[in-house]
């Protein structure tokens, strides 16, 4: 009977022993079980939040990108811009060009037509000039011959067919000299001698903005003013295309 009752007493004290170390040991895994949910729940929420970073970034880039794209579409269609703007301006160039050559072609057939009215054709230095020969002006003179107002004729029909031309109407004497007291000298009588060119061009309907007067004096010789024939030669009025003062710019 002592027996029964001891075994019965260690079986209760075993049962308790195991079922304490169970307990324990389900605490313990309940205690890991929760650490494991809080790690999850940190690294799912870790993971939205990069999830929203990296749908942020996107949308960043997209509309860098397509800011990036729109200055690109605008460098383009400057760039193509200026190349018009350039190609119109080697255009007008290339127009003054021809023109200019156009405009000396028919100078040259008017004055070939011409060629005993004393008006004759000189290219200096790349400009055109046309002379008046020294016989149509005397000594102190400034009057036009009947064939220079012929030859003048021309002239301003082509002037008033090309109303982009302007002009330049040079006046020039010998080296003698006026008497003192006489009111006049070589600088007048040259300025005289162009304004009876531009004034006879814009009485035949040239408009006076295409032409300008210059006196040179005795300044710029083409003879020697030593000789009768050299000042004769001298005793002249030139005209010429006026292309550095304005030429033939586009309107």
């Amino acid at each position: 009977m002592r027996l029964i009752a001891k075994l019965l007493i260690l079986t209760l004290v075993f049962g308790s022993l195991t079922a304490c170390v169970s307990k324990k040991k389900f605490d313990e895994l309940q205690a890991s079980k929760e650490a494991v949910d809080r790690a999850l729940a940190e690294t799912q929420t870790r993971v939205k939040a990069l999830e929203g970073q990296n749908a942020e970034l996107q949308s960043t880039l997209e509309s860098e990108k397509t800011r990036l794209n729109g200055e690109i579409a605008a460098i383009r269609k400057d760039l193509d811009a200026t190349k018009g703007q350039m190609s119109q301006l080697q255009s007008k160039l290339s127009m003054t060009e021809a023109e200019l050559a156009k405009l000396r072609a028919e100078i040259d057939g008017i004055f070939n037509t011409y060629k005993n009215s004393g008006l004759t054709l000189e290219n200096r230095s790349g400009r055109l000039y046309v002379m008046t020969a020294p016989v149509n002006f005397g000594n102190g003179s400034s009057s036009l011959s009947r064939d220079q107002r012929k030859a003048l004729d021309e002239l301003a029909m082509t002037l008033k067919n090309n109303p982009n031309v302007k002009v330049l109407v040079e006046g020039h004497t010998d080296n003698k000299q006026f008497a003192a007291g006489s009111g006049m000298d070589n600088w007048q009588l040259s300025v005289n001698r162009s304004m009876s060119v531009v004034r006879y061009l814009i009485r035949k309907g040239v408009k006076p903005a295409q032409v300008a007067a210059v006196g040179r004096g005795e300044n710029l010789p083409e003879g020697d003013n030593a000789t009768k024939e050299g000042r004769a030669k001298n005793r002249r009025s030139a005209v010429a295309p006026d292309v550095e003062l304005g030429g033939l710019k586009q309107n």
